[in-house]
């Protein structure tokens, strides 16, 4: 709402009292779960984990990784500096590769995990290759949401350290301005009038600030989506339609794609302000289908989900992990809707299947961290 408020686009509509209640007092509700969730800590006494154990598993998880690209006939990343931009959506085999990216993308925040508790830096580099597999098969959302949970565990092991918050800031500062850069060369090259200051209808107020124009690119891509929730908000003429709110809303990606015809989506979609920015927050379709109610339920889902997985997952190994997960998944909320994505909730639903099958690990070491509290 901060960036929103700088008032850079001329393409965005005033947000409404009634969103802006919506938004805050949803955010002061998740302050005061966040308080009482706070007093949920790691208890659980870490037994050094077996490199041999976790060595098999990423080998399997590399077979299945292999098998997939033989299956799809090549490795995405590839195909598309070939010309082909399909991406992970045509990628692997039907199921196992929904299992192949929760598991992964899971065990990559995991290793990361037991490197910073001094496991070796096997785990490391274990880490670093399952999460390479996401950039691997163009699976963008995937290598954000693992990224973000990997900075939470940091921040969790560590806490925020001076060095970690001046290292961090300028490695955001770079990126945002690396991407806006990019954006810029993708678009027109090294001169002339940048593209995107027309497609995001730059105010008078951005052209005569002196920002330069690359960072009007993450400008829009942070506020937009918020601009295009309020289009609905305003707009919506639809009626109600809660058995595709249930199955669009509620459901992962790889279940509601078997129970929604292609032919039902284009009149799910979200309004646009433009057709380049193309995200509308966690509500946007949620509104566009039951409402305010739809807004009302997808918020208390993420809300109960969240608050499940943290109470059956205390004093488990992959407590820190998941919690990590969860807080990545509700960051990009921002963007949209993170559970429903493959590369989202089945980072959770894989912790939650490893713990079915977690016995105590203290045989091989003593490593007892202090507790840690949820940030």
């Amino acid at each position: 709402m901060g960036v929103y408020s700088l008032g850079y686009s001329d393409l965005y509509p005033p947000l409404q009292t009634s969103l802006v209640a919506f938004l805050l007092v949803s955010s002061m509700i998740c302050i005061c779960l966040a308080c009482g969730v706070a007093t949920i800590q790691d208890t659980c006494r870490y037994g050094r984990e077996p490199l041999r154990f976790h060595m098999g598993v990423f080998f399997v998880l590399a077979g299945l990784f292999a098998a997939e690209c033989v299956y799809s006939g090549g490795i995405p990343l590839l195909s598309a500096a070939a010309g082909d931009d399909s991406g992970y959506a045509s990628f692997g085999i039907p199921t196992v590769n929904v299992a192949f990216i929760g598991f992964s993308l899971f065990y990559a925040v995991y290793w990361f995990d037991l490197y910073l508790l001094k496991n070796g830096r096997a785990f490391l580099a274990m880490s670093l290759m399952a999460a390479s597999t996401s950039i691997l098969i163009v699976h963008r959302g995937g290598f954000i949401i693992t990224f973000v949970a990997t900075v939470y565990v940091y921040i969790q092991r560590r806490g925020l350290e001076r060095r970690f918050i001046i290292s961090f800031c300028a490695v955001i500062a770079t990126v945002l301005w690396g991407f806006g850069f990019l954006g810029d060369l993708r678009t027109h090259g090294v001169t002339g009038e940048s593209l995107i200051l027309d497609i995001g209808k730059a105010s008078d107020k951005f052209l005569d600030s002196n920002i330069p124009t690359e960072l009007f690119w993450p400008y829009l891509y942070i506020s937009s989506p918020l601009s295009n929730l309020q289009l609905n908000v305003t707009n919506r003429i639809a009626e109600d339609k809660p058995a595709l709110y249930v199955a669009l809303n509620l459901l992962p990606d790889f279940v509601s794609k078997r129970l929604v015809s292609e032919d039902a989506l284009p009149a799910t979609l979200p309004l646009l302000i433009t057709d380049q920015l193309t995200v509308s927050t966690m509500y946007g379709r949620a509104f566009v289908l039951m409402g305010w109610l739809g807004v009302f339920i997808s918020f208390m889902y993420f809300v109960v989900i969240a608050l499940v997985c943290l109470k059956m997952l205390r004093g488990s190994k992959y407590f820190i992990a998941t919690s990590s997960i969860l807080s990545s998944l509700g960051f990009l909320n921002i963007f949209d809707n993170m559970y429903l994505f493959a590369g989202g909730i089945t980072l959770v639903m894989a912790a939650l299947v490893l713990h079915l099958f977690e016995k105590p690990n203290l045989e091989h070491g003593a490593l007892t961290p202090s507790p840690t509290r949820l940030q």
